[in-house]
This record gives C-alpha cells, structure tokens and sequence, in this order.
C-alpha cells in the first residue's frame, strides 16, 4: 500500500492505494501553527492503516512559506574578498515588470552584516590564484557565529569550476564548529552565474534547517503512529525524492504542491487518450498554470520565488494570485481588485464561519449560488451565507450582492485566463488545440468559464479534483538531477564518450549516497546550449550515449524554433552545462472507484455574467459513465464542484472522469 499526503494553503489532502489497488481520498483543513499535525489529522480522518504502507511521499509547503515568511535559519554567507555586496547589487533585471517606474528589489534573503569575505581566488579555469588563508577565513566565521548564525552558505567565485577551497572550509568549520551546518555554492548549484548561485546557495542554507526539522518531526511522529517504511519527498521537476535528501536539497521543494499536481494532470490525460493538455490548478491562496503539449511538461532550470532567483529544475508554471481564499478590495483609483492576497485557512473566507470578515472568492461562489452551503466539502462543513452576503457588502460596489459576487467572479476568470495565454498564446501554442485539466477545489467551478474566454473547448476534470496535487505522489517517479558546468563552443567532445562516463559515475555515487538499488533506475542526459552571447539557455535531453556536434546542434536548432519562432543555424552554438537526470520509474498500478449517489436532481438560480440561470444540481457520482448533461449544472462531490456552463455539455467518461465540452452552435 501507497500513501500520499499534500499541504494546501486551506486543505491538506491524502491519497492511498489500499491493498486492493483501489484509491480512497481524505481532506482536513491545514493546520498552518502546526504544519505536521495537519498530515497526521489526515491519515486518522481516513483511517490509514499505517503499519501496512510501504512508502509515503508528501509534498509541502514549508520550504516556500519559509522563504516568503523570512523565517528560516539565521544565516551567514562566506564570499570571496571583494564580492561582499553581490546579492545587495543583484541583476538590472526589474522582475515581474520592466516597465515599472516604482520599482523595488527583492529583498535580500540575508542582512548584509552577515555576509563576510576570505582571502582567497580561483580564476575561471580553475586554477588557483590566491591560496584559501583558513585563519583569516576562521576569524570571519567566529565573526558570524558571534552573530548567532544557524547556518552558513559558502559560495566563492568559480567555485562551480573547483571546490577545492568550498571543501577546506567546510572542513575547517566542521572541526572546529561542527553544531553548524554548511552549504556549498559547488553541491547546492553548481553552475556560472554568480548572483544566481549565490542566491540558491543562501536559500538553501536558510530554508534547509527548517525542511529538515520539520522533516524529522513528520517521521517521529510517523513512526509513533505505526509507520516503518519510507517518507519520500516531492521537488518542483515533477518528482519525488528520498527524505535524506531533504535538508541539503531544500530549494527543490519550493513548487512541491503544483508539481505533483501536473504530474497528476499527466496520468489522467493520458488514461484518457488525451495528448495535449494544459493545467488548471486553483486552491485556496492561488491557482498553477502548466502546458504539457504531447503529455511532456516543460522543465526549466530556475523559478523565481519572490523576486529571488532559485537555479534548480523545475516545471514551467505561471502562478497568479487567484485562489478560493483570494480577498477582493477596492484600490485607491475605486476599481476592483481580487487577490494575491488571501485569507487562508486560519480564518478562512467569511463564510467559513471562523472569524474572517473579508470578502473571498469562495464568499462569491455562495452568493452567486454555484456552491450549496449544506453541501460544502461533501455536507462535513456547512458555509454561513450570511457571513459571505455581509463580507461582500464592505466592498460598497453598485448594484445588488448577486451583482458584486458576480463582478468577483468574472475578475479572478480574467487572471486565470490570462495565466493561461501566458503559458500559451504568449509562447506561440495555439490553445484551442489543448484541454484544460482543472483541478483544486475551485479549478473545476471556474474550468469551463476560464476555457471559454480564451476559446478553449474542451476541459477534462479528473476523479476527486480536490486530491489531484495528493494523487500525483503516488504516479510520480523517483528524480534526481544532477549538473557539471561546461562552458565553452560545441564540439565533438561535448558529450564524448568521457562525457557520459562522467556523467554516469556521478549517477553511481548519488544512488549510492541515496540508497538506490543498482539496476532499479534510468539515467538521462542533458545539455544546455544557446547560440554564443544569448543571455539564456536552452536544455536538451537525450538517452546517455554519447553524440556529435552535428546531432546535438540539429536538436537545438529545433528546439530553438519550436520554443522562440526563429533560428540561427549560421550562429556558433555555445555549452553551458551538462545535465544528469536519475529516474526510477513509478510502477504502481492505480484505479479510482466510481461512487454511488443519489439521483436526485434540484433547480436552483444562480447569477453569472449579469444574468439570472435556472441550473441543475446533482451529485457527480450520479452521472453514469458514457452519460451526458447539459449545462447549466452544478455537479456536486467532496472534494470540489464541477460548473458546466450554458452551451457547454458535461460527459462521464469511461475511467469516471468528467468531460466538460463546448456544444457545437
């Protein structure tokens, strides 16, 4: 038996494959005080019977709320003489808006006064110019342990190029501090780029200590209850990976929760014949867009979190502040606005009925009338209209309620939309050739309205959509990326018969390091070209074996047209790194029950888009496999709600997912 348990913002979900091969679901709201309590109040809520699973992955939050929070590790970072300010100085980049006259830098992840220099230089081959003076270098590590550091990051220039003096710190600071943990530039990131990999460094060393706390109180806790197999953890590339690993690996978990949730999205198209998708994932705090054309999400090798910089692999999403809990307000300029900010779980929207007085998207779903109170979450949490009508009226809009919930709702539509053309239309993929997988409590209610506006006409909704970011840790495979930078022109020896030996001997020593037995996973190979100059890079991914200039630049060329529109074959195309990619493959055989249910049908009106609609309400599970209805209906289960539109018709499909689409005029 499998077991996998995803913190939300709002909820924290559990999947399990009991021993039958059959999946059950469980959902509790998060416990944010307590973030553990909340996976243990899941698995007593369902019933798990822990002494009989075998492995258990989890996806997490904590890594992310702990940067955005700034309440991680004290930490102290160890430069080269004369590169103190190279995260205060940053990039000219303005992320997020270029065009911005109000501008604001991220903040720096570390207080300056932290930040201390060695004597010590390593030039861009490798070569050492100044040797590492290890007293100075301790002189400045008691000045931060005098500051009460928790944590120390070292990152010395070209220290991707040769660790040699990372390694002798982390030495000399183990012998004679050795309560400290050290995080090193050359393991956490190890690629060019210096402000880049200074920033990944220092996010490690502050988020580590406070995954792994987290992590050893989780497996405590776990192991009193009866659990004695293994806890796995899920990364922002799509896959999981052994919870040794947490501590030193922490900036990977930082997008654990949409991860998943894609690679959840994956496995449901595809038990569908469906190939081309795009992900529609609306929680409590925001919603996750993703586009995996042919069922292959993107991979990226950095994400921003908070304006920071993070090298790691992750999956390509666009993120926007649109969730159930999003709070919607009126700006000084009198216009309305919805989100980023969010009510949370603690107190939740208004209609929750546990303290919260502004106005939320759920609060407008109640008054538009596209969620029953008494059938909230499945008749276990009954929302107060009341609440929600007093909530909306703060807002002062025009109109009646119906009206102001109405106006919400069509706002936080437009952002998801506009979510979704950037993932898209901006990257020139025509969206009407993809289905919206919706998903979260809330992607399902706004899937076919979000697909409408931009001209979509398919959206599939999979088995239990509140649990799809939980359910993709149980189809994820194992992942372990691994990169060796290589800066110099393409040639031959790129990828060279030594090249992939190098690449599989660092393979070998990682799954050893992590426990993995020989034989049982693939390794794959990537390498990162742009034409020489470009500021960016592109990764290709190949079998590891080796291959010439010419076929690596053939694939480039390629990949380089589908992703900008132009190529330069007359260009010299330039490395940058070389990647490994570890993957054991997820065996485990799944299937999803299809629930009994009351047929009972009701008319309610519910108000959309300035009209009064007659729409039917049912139970999902009351809709038969091949059986068809069309919108406007509300389809009604635990975990969410499914809206069909007018002019839209909902199917369920053979496997028991939902197949929402638009009816030909």
């Amino acid at each position: 038996m499998q077991l996998g348990v995803e913190i939300g913002g709002t909820f924290t979900d559990l999947v399990w494959l009991d021993r039958d091969g059959m999946v059950r679901t469980g959902k509790v709201p998060s416990t944010p005080s307590q973030i553990e309590k909340a996976v243990l109040d899941a698995i007593e809520s369902a019933e798990v019977p822990l002494a009989g699973i075998t492995h258990f992955s989890h996806g997490s939050t904590v890594a992310t709320n702990a940067l955005l929070t700034r309440r991680g590790a004290t930490t102290g970072l160890l430069t080269t003489l004369g590169f103190r300010d190279i995260i205060e100085i940053g990039t000219h980049d303005k992320v997020g808006n270029i065009y911005t006259a109000f501008y604001n830098k991220p903040r720096a992840p570390i207080a300056r006064r932290l930040v201390r220099e060695v004597v010590e230089r390593i030039d861009a081959a490798g070569n050492v110019l100044v040797p590492l003076d290890k007293e100075q270098a301790w002189r400045e590590v008691e000045i931060l342990l005098a500051a009460g550091v928790q944590s120390l990051a070292v990152c010395l220039l070209h220290g991707y190029r040769s660790p040699v003096h990372e390694r002798a710190l982390r030495d000399l600071i183990a012998e004679r501090a050795p309560h400290i943990g050290v995080f090193l530039s050359h393991e956490v990131s190890p690629e060019f780029r210096e402000y880049e990999r200074t920033v990944t460094t220092v996010v490690n060393a502050f988020v580590g200590p406070v995954v792994k706390g987290y992590v050893d109180r989780l497996k405590g806790n776990l192991e009193t209850a009866g659990y004695a197999g293994a806890l796995r953890l899920m990364q922002s590339n799509g896959g999981i990976m052994p919870s040794v690993a947490a501590g030193s690996n922490a900036v990977k978990m930082l997008l654990s929760g949409p991860a998943a949730g894609v690679r959840a999205a994956i496995w449901f198209a595809k038990r569908n014949d469906i190939a081309d998708i795009l992900t529609l994932d609306m929680g409590g705090t925001s919603t996750d867009v993703a586009i995996a054309p042919g069922l292959n999400a993107r991979i990226v090798p950095e994400l921003v979190v908070d304006g920071l910089p993070i090298r790691t692999t992750t999956m390509d999403m666009a993120t926007v502040g649109a969730g159930g809990g999003s709070i919607a307000s009126i700006d000084p300029g009198g216009f309305l606005n919805v989100g980023p900010a969010s009510a949370g779980a603690q107190p939740g929207p208004a209609c929750y009925g546990r303290g919260g007085e502004l106005p939320t998207v759920t609060d407008a779903q109640v008054i538009a009338g596209l969620l029953r109170p008494a059938r909230f979450f499945g008749g276990r949490m009954e929302l107060r209209t009341d609440l929600a009508e007093k909530a909306i009226a703060t807002l002062g809009l025009p109109g009646s309620l119906q009206d102001a919930a109405d106006a919400i709702l069509r706002m936080v539509n437009s952002n998801m939309a506009a979510a979704v053309r950037l993932v898209s239309t901006a990257r020139g993929v025509d969206p009407r050739d993809y289905t919206l997988v919706a998903y979260g409590g809330g992607g399902p209610v706004h899937g076919a309205m979000v697909a409408e506006e931009v001209g979509m006409r398919r959206v599939l909704v999979p088995w239990a959509p509140g649990t799809t970011s939980a359910f993709g840790l149980l189809v994820a495979d194992l992942i372990v990326d691994l990169v060796v930078a290589k800066i110099e022109l393409l040639s031959d020896g790129t990828l060279d018969a030594a090249s992939v030996a190098l690449l599989k001997s660092l393979c070998d020593e990682e799954a050893k390091r992590l426990d993995l037995e020989r034989g049982s996973y693939e390794v794959q190979a990537g390498v990162d070209l742009r034409y020489a100059g470009q500021g960016f890079e592109l990764t290709l991914w190949r079998d590891l074996a080796p291959a010439t200039a010419a076929d690596l630049d053939v694939q480039f060329q390629k990949e380089h047209l589908a992703r900008y529109g132009y190529s330069r074959p007359n260009l010299k195309t330039q490395v940058v790194n070389l990647r490994a990619r570890i993957v054991q493959r997820n065996e485990a055989r799944l299937a999803t029950p299809i629930a009994e249910a009351d047929p009972s049908r009701e008319q309610k009106t519910i108000v959309l888009d300035g009209k009064k609609l007659a729409a039917t309400f049912m139970a999902r599970s009351a809709l038969k496999p091949t059986e068809s209805l069309e919108g406007p209906a509300v389809l009604e289960e635990m975990t969410s709600t499914s809206f069909v539109p007018a002019g839209w018709r909902a199917t369920c499909l053979a496997s028991g997912d939902l197949l929402i689409e638009k009816i030909d005029a």
